[in-house]
């Protein structure tokens, strides 16, 4: 009988325990959630945009914040108020835990490309705002408000990431002239949430938008107006599980949104608030359980040893 050569036994059974340990089940989770809005304006029925000059009184904040987590790990910028008279906006430094690091530049609210691959393992925030809702000055009215949170998971185990971001413009105002006001602006849109075929239990990516404005009477305590886009809040909700896997992708590009507030007197105070966020969740619990492709491979390597062991005897 020809006798296979030790060297030969040897590696085959290194190779195919190596192969085995390679082909594991995996998971790998992603999800990123991006929303740009831009020139938005408060306008006059005429069309024109209001004036800080406009108001018998005006006060109020535009505030921020973002959060990052891995593993437990949390970032979180300390929160940003600024005054909406003050000519200055927020711009939150980008959070992010995990690699690579950082996954994008400061105020980079381009989307990733779509995965597989997910592009790492990190939780990530950012946001940014300019310009004023109404014209101050010189400066004329318009708005670009961005935030984006993205978590991705592209290591086996049980890991969670999760982030998010938020703009929130809150003042109060009485008018000179009792009128409606427009609302008017773009915005953009994006979420995607990825899952790997095969992920093991309870592995999901979620990933969800929320933009919303409404005006209070202050002197009544009665919401007068109300507004909340499906195209920015529901439309734009995706996930995607263990036991749905693949990728949904929610895209449609930069629209156009207005609206017209009920008749606004100029004796009551009101308060106007806008809220803007954006979150990225991904999970992943792996139970470690070999394809049956490994536990061929992983037997391939087991029997090379038991060889190599009775060549020794």
């Amino acid at each position: 009988m020809k006798l296979v050569p030790t060297s030969l036994l040897k590696n085959a059974a290194i190779a195919g325990l190596c192969l085995a340990a390679m082909n594991g089940a995996r998971a790998d989770a992603f999800a990123q959630a991006v929303l740009v809005v831009d020139n938005f304006r408060l306008l006059h029925s005429s069309g024109a945009a209001f004036k800080s000059t406009d108001f018998t009184m005006l006060d109020g904040t535009n505030s921020a914040h973002a959060t990052a987590s891995l593993d437990g790990v949390v970032l979180a910028a300390k929160p940003q108020n600024r005054g909406i008279l003050s000519g200055t906006s927020p711009d939150v430094a980008h959070q992010f835990v995990g690699l690579p690091n950082p996954p994008r530049a400061e105020n980079n609210f381009t989307a990733f490309s779509g995965p597989p691959p997910v592009p790492g393992t990190f939780g990530y925030a950012d946001q940014n705002m300019t310009g004023s809702a109404m014209t101050i000055g010189t400066k004329e009215a318009g708005v670009r408000a961005e935030t984006r949170a993205d978590a991705s998971l592209a290591t086996d185990g049980e890991a969670a990431g999760d982030s998010d971001v938020g703009t929130s413009t809150s003042f109060n105002f009485t008018l000179g002239v009792g009128e409606t006001m427009t609302i008017a602006f773009d915005g953009t849109p994006f979420t995607q949430a990825y899952a790997s075929t095969g992920a093991g239990m309870e592995t999901n990516a979620i990933a969800r938008l929320s933009w919303s404005m409404n005006i209070m009477n202050m002197s009544t305590g009665q919401v007068v107006f109300a507004y909340q886009p499906g195209e920015l809040n529901s439309f734009g909700n995706v996930s995607r599980t263990d036991s749905f896997p693949g990728m949904s992708t929610y895209n449609p590009g930069k629209m156009s949104f207005s609206a017209v507030t009920p008749w606004l007197n100029k004796v009551d105070t009101y308060q106007l608030t806008i809220n803007q966020t954006t979150l990225a969740n991904a999970l992943q619990d792996t139970v470690a359980v070999p394809e049956p492709g490994s536990l061929a491979i992983f037997g391939l390597g087991l029997l090379g040893m038991s060889l190599l062991a009775r060549r020794r005897k």
